[in-house]
C-alpha cells in the first residue's frame, strides 16, 4: 500500500507491505520463523537522509567505507513514525484485528516517538535499494552525464542504480532494467555512428 503521511503531498511518501509469515534472526541470518504470524514492513519513500561511500585502499579486494546515516533527516523520522502509526491503525481494523492477535514488535507498550525511533535504530534493516553513488547530471557532484558516460574518462559508462540522482518511490529493479536497456541503446547508437564515420 502506498500512502501519504501528511496532507498536501502530491504523491505517496510511504509504503506498507505485508508478508504472511514472521521473520526471526538466527545469528546474522534472517529466516522464516516457526511461530505463526505476519510481518508488516514499513518504508519511507524518497529518503532525504544521505550517507557516504569512500574507497579505503588501492587494494580492490578491500571493502569500501560505507556510512548509511539512516534517519539523519527529520523528514525521514517524521515519515517513518507516521507510517508505523498508520500500520498500527490498519492492524486494529476489522477483519485484521480478529485474526492477528497482539503486536509482537516493537510491541504495543512502545508509543512515544523516541521509543519507536530507538527500536527502529536497533532492529530495522535496509531494503537494499541504495542509489546515487554515481549520480547522473552536469553539476559538480555528478559522476556520469545524461548518456551515462563517466565524466573525464573516455569509453566508460555506468548503468545501474548508482546513477539515479534520487531514490525512486518503488523498488529499484524495474528502473535498473530500464537504465540498462537505455544504456545498451546509447552504446549501439554510438557504435553505429562510429561505423558511419569510418565508412
Amino acid at each position: 500500500m502506498y500512502f501519504r503521511t501528511r496532507p498536501g503531498l502530491e504523491t505517496p511518501d510511504a509504503t506498507v507491505s505485508i508478508l504472511p509469515f514472521l521473520y526471526e534472526r538466527v545469528g546474522h541470518e534472517r529466516r522464516i520463523a516457526k511461530r505463526r504470524g505476519i510481518t508488516m514492513n514499513i518504508n519511507v519513500l524518497r529518503s532525504e537522509s544521505l550517507g557516504s561511500i569512500h574507497v579505503k585502499s588501492a587494494d580492490p579486494a578491500e571493502p569500501p567505507a560505507i556510512r548509511f546515516n539512516f534517519l539523519s533527516a527529520q523528514h525521514d523520522r517524521d515519515g517513518l513514525l507516521a507510517a508505523i502509526r498508520k500500520g498500527r491503525e490498519l492492524m486494529a481494523t476489522s477483519p485484521l484485528k480478529e485474526i492477528t492477535g497482539e503486536e509482537i514488535a516493537p510491541g504495543a507498550q512502545m508509543q512515544t516517538d523516541d521509543e519507536l525511533l530507538d527500536w527502529v535504530r536497533h532492529n530495522a534493516e535496509t531494503t537494499y535499494h541504495p542509489v546515487g553513488t554515481c549520480k547522473m547530471g552536469n553539476d559538480p557532484m555528478a559522476v556520469v552525464d545524461p548518456e551515462l558516460r563517466v565524466h573525464g574518462i573516455d569509453g566508460l559508462r555506468i548503468a545501474d542504480a548508482s546513477i539515479m540522482p534520487t531514490l525512486t518511490s518503488g523498488n529499484t529493479n524495474a528502473p535498473c532494467i530500464m537504465i540498462g536497456e537505455k544504456c545498451a541503446q546509447m552504446v549501439l547508437s554510438t557504435a553505429a555512428a562510429g561505423e558511419r564515420k569510418a565508412a
